[in-house]
């Protein structure tokens, strides 16, 4: 008994669970909003309308658009390391130059929305977040890199020890400098069909492919 009430556990595991998939609308549509909004257009207000949750929930469940924001690229970025993880675990020859930038370059492009935070990180990295959020979410990127970096190291001929760690970030890096050009948004979407601008428009993979191709040394 609670207060001499007797505790309905069928109506507390009810309650957690709708907490849990409210939560979970809510990092589903935070990624969804992320990538199609400018970044000082979001709100946690605005990610909890679009989840369908009643104003105030979503933070609730996080402190800040930030965090929340850290929250879903940590997820995007695990997806991807786990991708190449496998990736490679499978690969049954041993990759050269080509093949290895070929697979970074057109794992990360075909990924729009790790692009678009890769490309927003370091707007959100200035904001007013605890240091101890920041110092978590980076080491654990940097431990993944380091556990992934491995397994290039060991399944290619192209990068020598230690090496895998740092061009996985250099793949990071080059697909967000690459972002805005190669997925135009609001009013400079335009340049991506009008042939006048067509100079300002760059094709992600295969831009992404070349410059990795040139930093693994032949």
């Amino acid at each position: 008994m609670a207060n001499g009430r007797l505790i309905n556990r069928d109506k507390l595991a009810r309650a957690k669970e709708q907490r849990g998939v409210r939560k979970q609308r809510i990092l589903e549509e935070a990624a969804s909003t992320f990538t199609r909004m400018a970044y000082s257009e979001v709100t946690l207000d605005t990610i909890g309308q679009r989840a369908d949750v009643e104003r105030g929930v979503a933070s609730m469940y996080f402190g800040s658009k930030e965090e929340l924001f850290l929250i879903v690229f940590k997820d995007l970025l695990a997806e991807w390391f786990g991708f190449l993880e496998r990736r490679l675990a499978d690969e049954a020859e041993v990759l050269d130059r080509e093949g290895l930038a070929h697979l970074l370059a057109h794992s990360v492009a075909e990924r729009p929305a790790l692009t678009r935070f890769l490309s927003v990180l370091p707007v959100v990295l200035e904001q007013d977040l605890e240091a101890m959020v920041v110092y978590r979410f980076q080491r654990w990127r940097c431990d993944r890199m380091s556990a992934v970096g491995e397994l290039i190291e060991r399944t290619t001929t192209a990068v020598g020890a230690g090496g895998g760690s740092g061009l996985l970030y250099r793949v990071q890096l080059v697909a967000a400098g690459m972002e805005t050009a190669a997925n135009p948004r609001g009013a400079a979407a335009f340049e991506r069909e009008t042939p006048e601008f067509a100079g300002l428009w760059v094709d992600m993979e295969r831009e992404i492919e070349r410059v990795i191709t040139a930093y693994i040394e032949p």
